[in-house]
């Protein structure tokens, strides 16, 4: 399996030009991920949609050298959100579904870059709110995204449609 996900213009100024790829037919059962970068008190932070789902990941003090073995990164911190927001799916099962990941340039998904682009509008509170990168409840925050509801998702939370679309994976693959 391949996952895409494809990189914010400025997103792309950080990532190694080597790693990233043409763009590409992808069958993968998770779709693919729009990812764009923010800062906290000059640490650089990740913001990763799901196209599908409009389910969301924060990866938080990402370096350049992460780029390398992001796929670990990811995987990690996906299945923690996921465990959080009570999705069950085994780590290792988590893994096979992303498979290798290949950096794509922008693919602008207006739908997508919009709800990024919604959720960085809160980044300015968060920061009045919590302060420095060390105080920030990354995961609270992050579960508490994955329950505002979408229009494009007919005014349903992101966390039920990943959960939904986990369940069928798993039922078609024999998962778990």
């Amino acid at each position: 399996m391949n996952t895409k996900i494809h990189l914010s213009r400025k997103l792309q100024a950080l990532v190694p030009s080597e790693l990233i790829v043409a763009p590409f037919h992808s069958e993968n059962p998770l779709g693919k991920w729009n990812a764009t970068l923010f800062y906290v008190n000059h640490k650089k932070c990740l913001l990763l949609v799901n196209a599908l789902t409009k389910y969301t990941v924060i990866i938080d003090r990402v370096s350049k050298a992460d780029f390398m073995n992001f796929r670990e990164i990811f995987i990690d911190h996906l299945y923690r959100q996921l465990s959080i927001d009570e999705i069950k799916i085994e780590k290792h099962n988590i893994s096979k579904l992303v498979g290798h990941i290949h950096f794509c340039e922008t693919d602008n998904d207006q739908k997508t870059i919009g709800i990024q682009n919604y959720l960085l509008q809160s980044v300015e509170d968060w920061k009045y709110l919590y302060g420095h990168i060390d105080d920030w409840p990354f995961r609270k925050i992050n579960a508490y995204i994955n329950t505002i509801p979408y229009k494009q998702l007919k005014y349903t939370y992101p966390k039920e449609k990943m959960s939904v679309l986990i369940e069928d994976i798993c039922k078609k693959h024999f998962l778990n």
